[in-house]
């Protein structure tokens, strides 16, 4: 039992011992082409807010021009079953107005993540490259982000080392 023990504490510590960090968030973000990449997507993100603010005022003077219209209706129905027809047919209108513009903010949300996917996933793959290349040529079996580590000893850092391999000016961390 007690060898048993002693093997499992040694391949414990010797996974601990091949295990490293980096600081990729910081890395990332270093990157010449993450900032353009950003530039593009706050562009995008402010273009579709303005058309999104266009279609919630235009939803919000159809809403209006309906309740107007249910007003007159309600002052001018003689007939209480065609009231109600009629008053359905501007509840569907109102609910088609509804849903086309939670479809429309919807719509939108995916443009702006198929933007930040397209941009940013290369940019990612690279870093992910730059990082296993550089734990394979230390010996490293496990990379955690730097974000996930309460204690480690700066020799366990690979950042520097993969700001290099990137070609970018080490990040400060």
């Amino acid at each position: 039992m007690k060898k048993l023990l002693l093997v499992v504490f040694l391949a414990a510590g010797t996974a601990m011992a091949q295990t490293g960090y980096v600081a990729s968030e910081a890395l990332l973000q270093s990157v010449p082409e993450f900032q353009t990449a950003q530039q593009e997507i706050s562009k995008l993100a402010a273009s579709l807010k303005a058309d999104d603010q266009k279609a919630e005022n235009n939803v919000k003077e159809k809403m209006a021009e309906l309740q107007a219209k249910v007003q007159e209706l309600r002052q001018t129905a003689t007939d209480e079953a065609a009231f109600n027809a009629e008053l359905e047919i501007y509840k569907s209108q109102a609910t088609a107005l509804e849903n086309e513009l939670m479809n429309s903010k919807k719509l939108a949300e995916l443009k702006l993540g198929e933007k930040q996917n397209k941009l940013l996933a290369p940019l990612s793959q690279k870093l992910n490259e730059a990082i296993k290349k550089v734990a394979l040529s230390r010996g490293y079996k496990i990379i955690v982000d730097i974000s996930a580590v309460s204690y480690a000893t700066e020799d366990a850092n690979i950042s520097k080392a993969v700001a290099l391999e990137l070609g970018i000016a080490i990040p400060e961390e």
